[in-house]
């Protein structure tokens, strides 16, 4: 038996013990989900099952769930993935100190471009999209690289790393100060980060829903379409794609949705049409002041469930008969880009590209190899599929255990329910036997 049959099966089972409970006819689930036919990507015939099992409400709360009690607990595991895959050959080498890779006096020197992918350090914390942006709660790197950068001149320490700006080359140049090999720097500087802090999390998938901060930066479309092809190429890898090439219809709906972003109103298909969606930046920011902080995954589910009928309020596809539908599409369509930003943390955040910066420096006799924000992800390949292939087993596996908590509420009554019957029917043959009856 094939997978796609396996998967049909799984439905037609829960259809059917759902029907016994219900006492009526069994549904044809088996053909109403186009996640049947999708061979690698798992989410989203899990969110199906979850969606048969508990009702379409389960996305909302699956999605609150993700945006809590997942971020809470995926840190330690990340930054071991990080720190396995920094290992290097000669990790017990002292760092290089000698000239031309003199990186302990020196320093590295990396143009601010290559390391900031999206742009964010030219956005300052105090503005109303950098308050959704940076943590400023607490040290982290963007916020010290950000004050490196007012600073122009004058270093900032995070950690084990001392960083400077020039503003005549628009550089950081990074130094260590400890430790003094290269395998207990970057194990040293690996433990620092904070690769998925909730706040800037929550704030990078609303804002790849909306486009409200790219919108508000007044961004071009060809910057925005920069960024979303850096995005479908992680897609790609999330799916176990590494031939980074983009497809000509995937790079026409790119620069469509780039557009649209620029336009400031975003259109999908969720399932009942195409409809158009707006959300001003200050409603984000009320959103994601109420939500980042929050460890209630039904508050955090509700609050997302109301940005719908906020930012749709002037389209008529969002009718009462309709609404379910759109809700549907759109926390499937959120549960995706969560995924999504994870993978985006894991591959392009200014740390991330910091980290590969300064590995290439030990590795290429101290000049930094990295650039193009494309180009590198098909350079580092290996290290990036590594890592994504972990952050998504921890997704998957938390989306799984969801589904199975559910699925054991759906089959506790139905097994009590079996043998109730049975015993009951053993009860009346003991009875016809004995002439109890």
């Amino acid at each position: 038996m094939g997978l796609i049959d396996n998967k049909k099966n799984v439905f037609t089972t829960i259809g059917a013990y759902t029907s016994m409970m219900q006492e009526g006819n069994l549904p044809d689930t088996t053909n109403l989900f186009p996640s049947i036919n999708n061979k690698k990507d798992v989410v989203p015939f899990l969110l199906d099952i979850m969606k048969v099992v508990v009702g379409t409400d389960a996305l909302q709360e699956s999605t609150g769930q993700l945006f809590t009690n997942f971020v809470d607990k995926i840190e330690p595991v990340l930054k071991t993935a990080v720190k396995n895959q920094a290992i290097q050959s000669n990790s017990g080498d002292q760092l290089p100190s000698s000239s031309p890779n003199n990186f302990v006096n020196d320093g590295y020197n990396i143009p601010v471009k290559d390391i900031d992918v999206y742009g964010k350090f030219k956005i300052p914390p105090t503005s109303q999209s950098g308050s959704m942006l940076y943590d400023m709660s607490k040290p982290n790197f963007d916020k010290l690289a950000y004050q490196a950068i007012q600073l122009n001149g004058t270093p900032v320490t995070f950690g084990n790393l001392l960083i400077t700006y020039s503003q005549a080359t628009d550089s950081f140049n990074f130094k260590p100060t400890g430790p003094t090999t290269i395998g207990g720097f970057l194990d040293t500087f690996v433990g620092n980060m904070e690769i998925v802090n909730k706040k800037e999390f929550i704030t990078t998938t609303m804002n790849s829903i909306y486009g409200s901060i790219s919108h508000g930066q007044k961004k071009t479309v060809e910057q925005i379409a920069e960024e979303l092809a850096i995005n479908k190429l992680i897609e790609q890898l999330i799916n176990d794609n590494d031939s980074f090439v983009i497809l000509p219809e995937d790079l026409e709906a790119i620069l469509q949705q780039a557009q649209q972003i620029a336009n400031g109103v975003i259109y999908y298909d969720m399932g009942c049409g195409v409809m158009g969606a707006t959300y001003p930046l200050d409603e984000l920011s009320a959103l994601i002041s109420s939500i980042s902080g929050s460890t209630d995954p039904f508050f955090v589910g509700n609050q997302i469930n109301n940005t719908i009928s906020g930012s749709t309020i002037n389209t008529p596809e969002v009718s009462d008969a309709n609404k379910q539908t759109v809700k549907d599409g759109f926390f499937q369509r959120l549960i995706k880009l969560i995924t999504q930003t994870l993978a985006q943390a894991m591959c392009t955040a200014p740390q991330i590209r910091t980290l590969l910066g300064i590995i290439s420096g030990f590795q290429n006799n101290g000049s930094v190899q990295i650039g193009n924000a494309k180009d590198d992800l098909k350079k580092f390949k290996v290290y990036l599929k590594c890592v994504i292939k972990i952050a998504m087993k921890m997704i998957n596996k938390f989306i799984f255990d969801l589904v199975t908590t559910n699925l054991n509420k759906l089959l506790q009554p139905v097994i009590k329910k079996i043998l109730r019957e049975k015993i009951n029917q053993y009860i009346g043959m003991l009875k016809s036997l004995t002439g109890a009856i």
